[in-house]
């Protein structure tokens, strides 16, 4: 009955034989542990008896045999006690020698069944490292094939194309050229990838609309609804010549009812370039439009127009841009369910004018289409402000209104104050001071306004644990509350893992305490002016906003409070999918998202991060590339399948949550239920911050009455009337509003192909002879388009139009690499 042992040398590597390796599933109980306790001790033994481990393949399938010493149990204190070192922390450590007995009786078994079966080693190799179907088998095979034929016939299938492109889209030329030259027939050459990608993305040109693109692609993932995005970033001002479009690249793009021309400065003659050079602006900024599917999976958006710009646009050529957009979706099958943008003025002023958020537009009839948004209002829900039909949905970015409350807080200017209790940034510096940064999570750079758009200190000043800490002393209340209403708008509008019912619960909260704030102060300031000049008047719209956050914040916070709930409507009536409660979707992301990458994707030997109107163009079209092949490798995974890395915070936010709910709990009734909590639970913050006796005298505590009050304050306050038409094809002009955008930027130059600069006159030079320089005195006629003919000495010359644009550059613009620097000279060039 015992085991024969022939040839055993314990250190594996001279055993004539075992029997036992044959039949080695026979061998259990008591013959697997006389065969371990020969090789280790009794204590190794004993662990693996309390894992009911018996024998020679669970031993080998095991990931952790000391894991159980992790559980509290007291059947397992004694074993724990011989087996490990207590630590003076407390923990537990292996005995050394325990591990290390293991380790080698696992090595011993695993390379001697190799030895043995070495037959069964070749499978399972074969099995996994060579699968038909993996993409790296399928690869070598390509190369091998290629191996054999003349390096002009070489050929690629689909995967070894999609990966190139891949690899010459993320490393640049560098990269791709070293793996070219050392893996001869593995990457086809630089011409022949481009043809490649124009199967993914065609050449993306300044002031094109792509919807033809847009309509196949949302084909392609069987998409109809979508919510589009709008927003700007800084760019280099400076011209560039584009040979593929003969066009000049750089210039303000005219706007002819919002919508770029495109095309539009093409010339051959020189002297007209040199006019545009003296009376056209340069685009400081680069304006993208995107589109984000709706649907189940997480598609990533589409990039649909970018074009050059100084920003000087008035908000009704915006609503004009849109309807364009609307307009020729639908005629694709494509519903834009609505647009969003970041918290410029004019975007905002646009919203209101499309949605009659306090505004109205009597001379252009938005409602007179047939595919029109209606929702049923009850009359009960006096708090509800805006109409029951809308052409389009308005949104604006929820990071950016967090960011602007975060910046109200930071304010040296503002006196925020709510009832008895002021709110003050003093109070986050108490924390900073005197508790454990473990406490809070703080540090001071979090309450510091030099960064403007740091949404990592938003989380960071609104945690539970910042809260948690603010709420235990009196003093700081007022500086709660806020902080409560900034959290609340990122759980609401940003969080993927927020319940609908629950983003609208805390979405009318955030409006309810601001309805409640500001009524508060404007009846505060009443009183105080009353003692004054013994007159009852309406303050005035700077005396309160002093008291309170922005108003463009406060327009931000109600406006998407009521976007939700229609969108919520129109769900619940099987007017959109489901998928549309997805409402982190529905903001100007997508946008940062493309210059965020545009910024990133620089070739290894480059530290520039700005570009150029033209320079953004091409890598846009990269990021297209990327999206298109990601998109095809997630929509039909494989084994061969061309894999991604991912960050880890993008696995989490690929699940999508938010819409994991019964959608029979999506009744009116419950979302009129969390309305109506919503405002209870924010009389409770008016009543602790001493609020309440005021309001309450003023009779406008109750939900109705302060909804009246604050609807007709807002109505003499905010109300906007727009006299303008359709019919203005004119080039806009920009609004008597803060423009956040206008850029007077230093600019960092990128041009590699750049010539030295000269003080020379086009038309008189010393030189015959420009070298360096594309002058020419003739040029293949195939090419005459690219160059203006001139004549320099009273001799007929040929002048590159890149070439032309460089004499005629007076200026070398630049713009930092610094987001910090880029923001605080857009905020100076703002004011100016």
């Amino acid at each position: 009955n015992g085991l024969e042992w022939i040839g055993m040398d314990w250190n594996g590597s001279d055993w004539v034989g075992m029997p036992w390796i044959e039949s080695e599933c026979k061998i259990k109980s008591d013959q697997f542990f006389n065969l371990t306790e020969e090789m280790t001790s009794d204590i190794e033994v004993e662990i693996l008896k309390a894992q009911g481990i018996n024998n020679i393949p669970s031993l080998l399938r095991a990931q952790d045999l000391f894991s159980l010493f992790k559980i509290d149990c007291e059947e397992l204190q004694d074993l724990r006690t011989r087996a490990c070192l207590r630590l003076k922390s407390g923990e537990y450590m292996i005995r050394p020698a325990i591990k290390e007995n293991l380790d080698y009786c696992i090595n011993v078994l695993k390379n001697k069944l190799h030895e043995q079966q070495p037959h069964v080693s070749q499978n399972q190799n074969q099995n996994s490292n060579t699968h038909p179907s993996s993409f790296v088998n399928t690869f070598i095979n390509n190369m091998s094939d290629n191996m054999n034929r003349s390096k002009y016939r070489y050929q690629y299938n689909e995967s070894t194309r999609r990966f190139a492109s891949s690899v010459y889209a993320l490393g640049g030329q560098n990269v791709y050229q070293l793996l070219r030259l050392n893996l001869p027939g593995a990457f086809p050459s630089i011409p022949t990838i481009e043809s490649y990608n124009n199967e993914y993305c065609t050449r993306i040109e300044e002031g094109e609309f792509r919807f033809d693109q847009l309509n196949d692609s949302s084909k392609n993932i069987n998409c109809s609804y979508a919510y589009a995005s709008e927003d700007c970033t800084g760019v280099i001002s400076k011209i560039q010549y584009d040979a593929e479009s003969n066009s000049f690249v750089g210039f303000c793009s005219e706007l002819r009812a919002g919508i770029p021309m495109l095309r539009q400065y093409q010339t051959d003659d020189f002297l007209e370039l040199e006019e545009w050079f003296e009376t056209f602006k340069k685009s400081t900024l680069v304006n993208l439009h995107t589109v984000q599917p709706i649907t189940s999976i997480g598609s990533t958006p589409f990039l649909l127009s970018s074009f050059g710009t100084d920003n000087h646009i008035d908000s009704v050529s915006i609503i004009h841009r849109w309807l364009f957009i609307l307009e020729e979706c639908k005629k694709r099958n494509i519903r834009i369910v609505g647009f969003s943008s970041d918290a410029d003025s004019k975007y905002l002023k646009a919203m209101r004018l499309a949605t009659g958020y306090f505004a109205q537009l009597p001379n252009i009839d938005l409602l007179n289409k047939d595919y029109i948004f209606e929702i049923n209002i009850p009359n009960s829900w006096s708090w509800f402000f805006l109409r029951t039909k809308q052409l389009f949905l308005c949104f604006q970015d929820p990071i950016h209104l967090a960011t602007k409350l975060r910046n109200r807080l930071l304010s040296t200017t503002a006196s925020l104050v709510m009832g008895d209790y002021q709110i003050s940034l003093k109070d986050l510096q108490n924390l900073i001071d005197k508790y454990s940064k473990l406490d809070h999570n703080l540090v001071l750079s979090d309450i510091y306004v030099k960064d403007r758009q740091n949404y990592a200190s938003c989380l960071k000043i609104s945690s539970l644990n910042v809260l948690n800490m603010l709420d235990q002393n009196e003093n700081s209340f007022g500086t709660h509350c806020y902080l409560t209403i900034l959290r609340f708008v990122t759980i609401t509008y940003i969080d993927k893992a927020t319940n609908i019912l629950m983003r609208i619960f805390y979405a009318w909260s955030t409006v309810f305490i601001s309805r409640l704030w500001f009524t508060w102060i404007r009846y505060k300031l009443m009183i105080q002016e009353q003692r004054k000049i013994q007159q009852n008047q309406m303050p005035s719209y700077k005396a309160i906003e002093h008291h309170f956050m922005t108003f463009p914040a406060y327009h931000l916070i109600e406006l998407n409070a009521h976007m939700l709930t229609i969108i919520s409507l129109l769900v619940l009536n099987e007017k959109l999918p489901i998928e549309s409660l997805n409402i982190f979707l529905f903001s100007s992301q997508p946008c940062e998202n493309i210059f965020r990458s545009a910024r990133a994707l620089t070739g290894p030997f480059s530290t520039m991060t700005s570009f150029t109107v033209q320079q953004f163009l091409s890598k846009t079209r990269k990021i297209s590339i990327l999206n298109e092949i990601k998109c095809f490798e997630e929509s039909n995974a494989t084994s061969g399948e061309i894999k991604f890395p991912k960050h880890h915070k993008q696995n989490q936010s690929n699940a999508f949550s938010s819409i994991l709910i019964n959608l029979n709990e999506l009744t009116l009734d419950n979302i009129e239920k969390n309305i109506y909590d919503a405002y209870e639970y924010a009389k409770s913050f008016a009543e602790k911050l001493g609020m309440s006796s005021l309001l309450k005298t003023k009779n406008v505590f109750q939900l109705n009455d302060l909804s009246l009050n604050i609807r007709n304050d807002l109505e003499k306050i905010i109300y906007l009337n727009d006299d303008s038409t359709l019919d203005n094809d004119d080039n806009s002009d920009s609004d008597d509003e803060e423009n956040y955008y206008s850029l007077a930027s230093d600019v960092e130059d990128d041009n590699e192909n750049e010539e030295s600069e000269t003080e020379n006159e086009c038309t008189q030079s010393t030189k015959d002879v420009f070298n360096g320089m594309r002058i020419y005195s003739t040029v293949a006629d195939k090419d005459k388009n690219k160059f203006f003919k001139i004549e320099i000495n009273n001799k007929i010359k040929y002048i590159h139009k890149q070439t032309a644009v460089w004499y005629l550059t007076n200026n070398n613009n630049r713009l930092s690499s610094d987001r910090l620097v880029r923001l605080v000279r857009v905020q100076k060039a703002s004011r100016q």
